[in-house]
């Protein structure tokens, strides 16, 4: 039951087109949708729930961690789950239990799978290190890799994938190299006779950018959400923010020009305003370094948020208009075009959408509409 009148509201819709345009833009190659650090903010629950239902859904759900992917397959145990974090001996047991596919990057994980005494095949996807710097074989170990693993009869490779540092940067020098070093690679287990199941590389940025890098499937990250590189690039590609914020004035009060507003008197009123309360804060993810540099919008209008945010709760300054106790707030909007866009708080922050969605607390309820 949902009481705190603050929300973050999630389109599903908006979710299901953002996946059809990545799809019509890489067929035939599959997706594996990447549904980490709950679903990048938005529920990875309810974004499965919503994916599993589309035509063409995912070949895969990549997570980050055991414990996401634990908590998946209990609620989704016909779909396959790839894990991106290194495992270690202790977690074989789980591996074993829910079934997941898991990630190796290093020669210790291949040693733990042989010390471990499996009666059944591991899957697995072998991670190589193209210049990301930091997670897989790097390409100068390959060779050594081939020859240990057909000795590993244990182990199913499902994959072998890389990931790119630089895809949605101007400069596509690097992200080339990438591809060719990753090329080289699969050129050698080819040689070696060793099946690579399933080949991917591209995140959103190679989605968009590098046709090339589209291999056997596609990793879809951010731009699932609604978001890549920029707000006119994302615009441009017909992507829609998923999730929007809303809230209600708890509180309106009068105060007097030279009167202050909040911790450290940041905000001085330079005029008589009513100045309006809503119920979020830094707790549920809207950072404190955000104000004074952001607005909320109430029935189309725009309207300064004022003075130090607060662990929960923020003000609103809103000048000569009066308004209602429960008067609705948008404080996040799914517009990109907005002034209150997410990309609006990415230009006061200096940061990613992904920060911004990712860090909005389980404080605040999540409401899915279709």
């Amino acid at each position: 039951m949902q009481i705190r009148p603050t929300k973050a509201l999630i389109n599903l819709s908006n979710l299901a087109h953002n996946y059809m345009v990545i799809s019509r833009r890489v067929r035939p190659a599959k997706i594996i949708a990447v549904v980490k650090a709950d679903a990048y903010g938005h529920g990875a629950h309810k974004i499965v729930e919503k994916l599993i239902t589309l035509e063409n859904p995912p070949e895969l759900y990549a997570v980050a961690t055991v414990e996401e992917v634990i908590d998946l397959t209990i609620s989704f145990p016909q779909a396959k789950f790839l894990v991106f974090e290194p495992f270690n001996a202790t977690m074989i047991k789980s591996i074993q239990k829910y079934r997941y596919e898991v990630t190796v990057s290093s020669f210790d994980q291949l040693e733990y799978i042989k010390q471990a005494g499996l009666q059944e095949k591991l899957g697995v996807h072998i991670k190589i290190d193209t210049g990301m710097g930091r997670l897989g074989f790097k390409t100068d170990v390959v060779d050594r890799l081939l020859k240990v693993l057909p000795a590993i009869n244990i182990i199913s490779i499902k994959g072998v994938y890389t990931h790119f540092a630089t895809s949605d940067e101007p400069d596509r020098m690097f992200t080339g190299l990438q591809i060719e070093r990753f090329e080289e690679v699969l050129s050698k287990f080819k040689a070696a006779g060793i099946e690579t199941g399933l080949v991917h590389a591209a995140n959103s940025g190679g989605i968009f950018d590098y046709p090339q890098a589209h291999f056997d499937a596609v990793r879809p990250g951010i731009s699932l959400y609604g978001f890549y590189k920029d707000e006119e690039t994302s615009t441009n590609l017909g992507l829609k923010p998923v999730m929007s914020i809303v809230g209600s004035l708890s509180t309106v009060k009068r105060f007097a020009a030279g009167e202050s507003i909040s911790y450290g008197r940041k905000f001085i009123l330079q005029k008589d305003s009513w100045i309006g309360s809503i119920s979020i804060g830094y707790a549920d993810g809207i950072r404190r370094s955000l104000s004074n540099k952001i607005c909320c919008l109430i029935n189309g209008k725009k309207y300064s948020q004022a003075g130090t945010i607060t662990m929960d709760r923020i003000m609103i300054d809103l000048e000569d208009d009066e308004y209602p106790i429960g008067q609705e707030v948008v404080i996040l909007s799914d517009d990109p075009k907005s002034d209150t866009s997410c990309w609006q708080w990415c230009a006061a922050l200096d940061t990613i959408p992904y920060e911004i969605t990712a860090g909005i607390s389980k404080r605040v309820p999540r409401v899915y509409e279709s």
